[in-house]
């Protein structure tokens, strides 16, 4: 039965959601210029000290962990989905408005973006590397731009435009997925979502782990978010002295784990205490400990956090590019700290105006037109 009321929106996610999204723009920042001698520099042993800049460097890039930052946004899209379903009836016409909704709401950003990608490409861009250019760059954009190429972006088939555009292909999926799932556990315990759980997650290194296909072995993360409810209980016995004691190790674990071990691995840790986090945050009322998320500036980064999440590699790309052919002489090995700090702020700046303008012309509207196609779906 479709519910009435309408799940109250929870402002400090919204400040998380901004935080994360600057983090990722931290994350691929500083993975621009080549590091000398250390080509996973952020990767080495945390106690050996190499010289200031590459250990500030270091310890940047594990408050950039663009991984954690990921797997929380996967659990978060998860604990969404469940809301929305929530005011759902499981049947095809209701499902169908529901999978509708959610394309629209979705797709017209990441069109915007990849559109605008493949003008670029096309209008006399030509592929080349440059000696002070990590690995990690010199893989991006080694591929001719043609229609066909477009298309498969389109539909996911490929996603090589936008850098982080595989990501919204695991949404997508989890999107056909989770509700199968939030049907079957309406009246489970939650003992018997920990078990599934635990099953999805051993899924993701065994069935789910199928080759240059890794959508699904992140679907557990989904089904963490959606199973949070849940646990409000559980969570809001937490008493304020236990959080604040915790906190700090909380948020060591999740930014290290990942360095420490491997993306699958340290991802199972991430998520963990992600949704940890997320359910502290979410139902420890007694605490001040999260307010700073109602900060204005993160609410305004949670707004614009889709757009901006979508928009920054392409403009951090292009900006590193204009860097590389027209300053070559800068002192790229001996300042690369000092150079990835100014590509932060100036990739950051721009791709924050864009993506104000993209959510006020293109993501407003989007929004506005899935509620009122779900509507007339449903016959409302």
């Amino acid at each position: 039965m479709m519910e009435s009321k309408k799940p109250e929106r929870i402002t400090k996610l919204d400040g998380l959601r901004g935080i994360l999204s600057l983090i990722v723009a931290l994350n691929h920042s500083f993975l621009v210029v080549a590091i000398p001698a250390f080509a996973n520099v952020w990767g080495q042993n945390y106690f050996e000290f190499h010289d200031l800049q590459s250990k500030i460097q270091q310890l940047l890039m594990i408050l950039g962990n663009g991984g954690a930052a990921v797997t929380l946004f996967f659990i978060l899209s998860g604990l969404v989905l469940g809301q929305s379903l929530s005011r759902v009836e499981f049947s095809p016409r209701s499902l169908f408005a529901f999978i509708t909704k959610r394309l629209i709401r979705l797709y017209p950003v990441y069109i915007f973006v990849i559109l605008l990608i493949a003008l670029y490409m096309r209008l006399g861009f030509v592929y080349q590397t440059f000696p002070q250019a990590s690995l990690w760059y010199i893989w991006w954009m080694n591929f001719e731009m043609t229609f066909k190429e477009f298309f498969y972006n389109l539909f996911f088939i490929h996603t090589y435009l936008g850098g982080v555009t595989w990501t919204l292909r695991v949404i997508v999926i989890a999107s056909f997925i989770i509700p199968i799932f939030y049907h079957f556990t309406r009246k489970t315990s939650w003992f018997v979502d920990l078990l599934i759980a635990v099953a999805l997650i051993y899924a993701d290194f065994t069935i789910f782990n199928i080759p240059d296909f890794r959508d699904l072995r992140y679907l557990y993360m989904f089904f963490l978010g959606l199973m949070l409810p849940k646990f409000k209980q559980f969570f809001s016995h937490f008493p304020n002295w236990y959080i604040a004691l915790t906190l700090p190790v909380t948020l060591v674990i999740l930014l290290v784990t990942r360095y420490m071990t491997d993306e699958y691995v340290g991802g199972v840790f991430e998520a963990i205490v992600s949704w940890k986090l997320i359910g502290l945050i979410i139902y420890s009322d007694k605490t001040k400990l999260f307010d700073f998320l109602d900060n204005k500036t993160l609410q305004f980064f949670g707004k614009i956090s889709y757009s901006l999440y979508l928009i920054h590699f392409s403009i951090l790309y292009i900006l590193a590019r204009f860097m590389f052919l027209y300053l070559p002489n800068l002192p790229y090995a001996d300042y690369y700290l000092t150079i990835h700090f100014v590509l932060l702020i100036l990739s950051t700046l721009i791709a924050t105006g864009v993506s104000l303008l993209v959510y006020k012309y293109v993501e407003i509207p989007s929004l506005s037109l899935s509620n009122r196609v779900s509507k007339k779906i449903l016959g409302q």
